[in-house]
């Protein structure tokens, strides 16, 4: 082979190449133009799509703000339940508590011990009346008629329906220690037992949810005992009645004032109102 026709194939062999090259860059070059472009829709498709996505969201907010509510009136409920079981344990305390004044307990006889019996006076009538008409001054003191003022029951004492309401409010009968201790107020509206009576008089409606006649009678209490024993903790009931009524920034401001108003709180009732404005959301 000449040296002339070793160039022309070497010429050839590099043209084929470059065409062959060509052509792949040509093909490659055409397959990228030849791609979809991608589909995002129009602005107003995107915008749409972004409001539909935020009323999913708030209406999502909400719904979980609503349970969340629900949820707290559920834990209040349950603290109130529990507040309430141990509110009972202690009037039962109170209530087996023995006398303190040193007072025997009645016992149920009528013969005062050590006391002489009286001697029966000598009959002056013979054998034969005596056999007629019996001894003389022996008769049965029941067989003597009562008169009609001895016929009629004495009213119960101031404590005698107080002791009365309060066991019916041991026994967890709301219903019929509202309505004992109603009577209380009614027939002793000022005796020493009045000012507690009030109280649990609104206790007993508040744990039948009538929570606005239970804040009326706990206003009451609070007004006629502005330094009673349970003042600290009637101020703090009638901020709950008041958040079950809705009045939530009333409730927020009694659980708020308690240490202001009452400094000297017991410990569980501090604890009551710390617990109640937390399950509301009150501000600290």
């Amino acid at each position: 082979m000449t040296q002339r026709s070793a160039f022309m194939q070497a010429s050839t062999r590099l043209a084929a190449s470059l065409a062959a090259a060509g052509l792949l860059f040509v093909s490659a070059a055409s397959a990228q133009t030849q791609l979809p472009q991608p589909q995002y829709g129009t602005a107003d498709v995107r915008q749409d799509r972004i409001e539909e996505l935020e009323r999913q969201l708030t209406q999502s907010t909400a719904e979980n703000e609503q349970l969340q509510r629900q949820l707290n009136e559920r834990d209040r409920e349950i603290q109130r339940l529990r507040s309430m079981v141990g509110e009972l344990a202690g009037v039962n305390q109170q209530l087996s508590t023995p006398p303190t004044d040193g007072a025997p307990e009645p016992s149920g006889g009528t013969t005062t011990p050590n006391r002489p019996r009286a001697e029966a006076a000598p009959s002056t009538l013979n054998q034969a009346q005596q056999a007629r008409t019996g001894t003389l001054g022996t008769i049965p003191a029941d067989s003597v008629p009562e008169s009609p003022a001895q016929a009629t029951t004495p009213a119960p004492t101031a404590v005698e329906l107080y002791d009365q309401a309060q066991a019916r409010l041991a026994a967890g009968d709301y219903d019929q220690a509202e309505t004992a201790f109603a009577e209380f107020l009614a027939a002793y509206p000022n005796v020493t037992q009045t000012a507690n009576a009030r109280f649990w008089y609104a206790f007993t409606l508040h744990a039948q949810r009538n929570f606005q006649d239970a804040a009326a009678n706990y206003v009451t209490y609070l007004q006629r005992a502005p330094r009673g024993p349970r003042a600290p903790e009637a101020q703090v009931r009638l901020g709950m009645a008041l958040i079950s009524m809705g009045q939530r920034q009333q409730g927020c401001a009694a659980f708020a004032s308690l240490p202001r108003q009452h400094p000297n709180a017991p410990a569980n009732v501090r604890q009551l109102a710390a617990r109640e404005a937390r399950a509301a959301n009150c501000a600290t």
